[in-house]
């Protein structure tokens, strides 16, 4: 992460300046022992990577090889939606990338529309970078009902963005990780739920459940795992969305698919800041990986989020979904379907049965 060779210098500075609160309730989780929240699988190598770990990253590597062949600094496209493109149209559910792992979910039944945010960040993380600007403008954005947060790190958790949503709707409802009460009050994000596994929050015609991810989280210099973090199902009019927000592989995509009982329509899944392997592989699962989680999954189709917003790995920015497009097959004649909008280069590929959308910034999906 670029909050990441230059956080390394700063974010101990800062951090000794100003403490995020910690919330007392939250030794009382079941996931919480031993001092700190704890994944499904081991996991001692997701402690939190200090800033020696990763000056010795940035300084000394070393580097994977080149993933694809040609790989140059271009940017992802970005297509401008206005905002009746992101409203579903009725009997519909409209997914539309925004950039890294915000994505934007609407579902209309009966003439009522709930739309839904991930993990929502508008500009960038201190001392990074955006790459690539939002598909609408965020003044134009319509009302937000639910705000998922996956995990306390500042490229998931915007707290500036969070306030903002909030001053749209006074009415939105956060969904925050178990141990973010105290928190949350501490910086005014205002209405907010603390979830732990399995939580259920419904409005209308969508239901929402916090599921596990293997993740770690940190804001601060001293709070190391002392938020949880994990991942959400979507379900509205039938239809299964899975949110994995940050993670690397272990056993809990196995774990949500008995959960759920059924499979997953969309899987929206992490590839990018995925290498160099050794040093991300513990929290971020790269194209290959995904492709495995789909299986876990019984995923019916997936699209790839996480990449080409932030340069938070050594792989550029339009790395992960090339490496991940090498590994599909593709139909002689675009395969469109519910591709919104249609757009040149876009079709959906297989692999071992699943379609994969290797789409881009302001994309769209509509299932029905």
């Amino acid at each position: 992460m670029t909050l990441i060779f230059h956080s390394a210098t700063l974010l101990l500075a800062i951090s000794l300046f100003y403490c995020f609160p910690l919330d007392p309730d939250r030794v009382k989780s079941p996931s919480y022992k031993e001092g700190r929240y704890h994944n499904l699988d081991p996991d001692e190598e997701l402690q939190g990577k200090s800033p020696l770990a990763i000056l010795r990253w940035k300084l000394w590597g070393p580097k994977d090889p080149p993933a694809v062949e040609g790989l140059t600094e271009e940017l992802p496209t970005v297509l401008e939606r206005n905002s009746k493109d992101l409203i579903a149209p009725e009997g519909k559910v409209r997914v539309v990338w925004f950039g890294h792992a915000t994505v934007w979910i609407s579902s209309t039944k009966n003439g009522k529309t709930v739309n839904v945010m991930t993990d929502p960040i508008f500009d960038a993380p201190i001392l990074v970078t955006r790459l690539v600007k939002l598909p609408i403008p965020k003044e134009d954005l319509p009302p937000v009902d639910y705000v998922v947060v996956s995990h306390a790190h500042r490229d998931h958790l915007d707290r500036d963005t969070l306030r903002y949503l909030r001053s749209k709707n006074p009415n939105v409802q956060i969904l925050l990780p178990s141990g973010m009460k105290s928190f949350s009050e501490e910086e005014n994000l205002g209405s907010t739920v603390s979830q732990e596994l399995g939580r259920v929050s419904t409005k209308g015609s969508v239901k929402i459940t916090f599921l596990p991810a293997h993740h770690w989280s940190r804001m601060g210099i001293s709070d190391t795992n002392q938020y949880f973090w994990g991942s959400y199902s979507l379900e509205a009019q039938g239809k299964i969305i899975y949110f994995a927000g940050d993670t690397g592989y272990s056993s809990h995509f196995k774990n949500i698919s008995e959960r759920l009982g059924k499979p997953v329509d969309l899987a929206l899944l992490p590839i990018g800041a995925y290498k160099p392997r050794w040093f991300m592989k513990y929290a971020h699962i790269g194209p290959e990986e995904a492709l495995m989680a789909t299986k876990d999954l019984n995923a019916k189709s997936f699209a790839p989020i996480h990449w080409g917003t932030f340069p938070l790995g050594d792989d550029l920015p339009k790395e992960p979904m090339l490496d991940l497009k090498q590994r599909l097959s593709f139909p002689s004649s675009p395969d469109t379907k519910g591709i919104n909008p249609p757009s040149d280069g876009i079709s959906w590929g297989n692999k071992d049965g699943v379609k994969i959308v290797p789409w881009t910034i302001g994309s769209g999906i509509d299932l029905e």
